[in-house]
């Protein structure tokens, strides 16, 4: 039987404009494995648990992980890429929206966009590496 390796994947430019903007640095060694809520503020890294409060970060970037960041002001969001569409329905909604991002640029889903996990309402959580995306339902501004 063959084993499939899956190689890093490289972050965009503007995911490291990003990163620079939330002035987070990449999860330490020894912070590996942890939950994001048990992390100090102001770090970044990679999970296959996207949403989930206690989502362990890593700090290499694996096939369809996704970036969590959290931000110096305490604040923990999900770093992804949405159509077009769908990032100006986050920022502008009024009810209740449900979208669907992926880790990387694929499928017409281009947009980076940040979704904080306090404007999570529901979502349909997968811990693994092959889903198609993350599929939340999100509350308004």
């Amino acid at each position: 039987m063959s084993r499939v390796i899956y190689t890093d994947m490289q972050a965009t430019e503007a995911q490291d404009a990003l990163r620079t903007s939330n002035q987070v640095r990449l999860v330490t060694d020894a912070e590996e494995g942890t939950g994001v809520n048990a992390l100090p503020a102001g770090v970044y890294g990679f999970t296959y648990s996207p949403g989930l409060p206690s989502a362990p970060l890593f700090a290499v970037r694996r096939y369809r992980t996704f970036e969590i960041h959290k931000r110096h002001d305490g604040q923990t969001v999900i770093v992804g890429f949405a159509t077009a569409d769908d990032a100006g329905r986050i920022e502008s909604n009024v009810e209740d929206v449900t979208i669907r991002i992926q880790p990387q640029p694929e499928d017409g889903r281009d947009t980076l966009v940040q979704l904080p996990y306090s404007r999570i309402h529901q979502h349909r959580q997968h811990a693994s590496p092959n889903q198609d995306g993350f599929t939340v339902t999100i509350i308004p501004r």
